[in-house]
């Protein structure tokens, strides 16, 4: 279950822009999201779902 990260929760000011306004809505973390395709994952939580969500590798 992902960390509440709601500015009304962590007392922390609004950012529009930046890495504090974006984070992971699997684990809360807020370093490596990946933004594309509207994913909003980290890299870490992105391994280990990759597959379900229909990505696979290209050798």
């Amino acid at each position: 279950m992902p960390k509440d990260r709601s500015y009304e929760a962590t007392g922390r000011k609004k950012h529009d822009f930046g890495r504090g306004s974006k984070w992971c809505k699997r684990c809360g973390d807020y370093t490596a999201v990946i933004q594309k395709y509207d994913l909003m994952i980290c890299r870490r939580c992105f391994r280990e779902v990759a597959t379900s969500l229909g990505f696979r590798k290209n050798m």
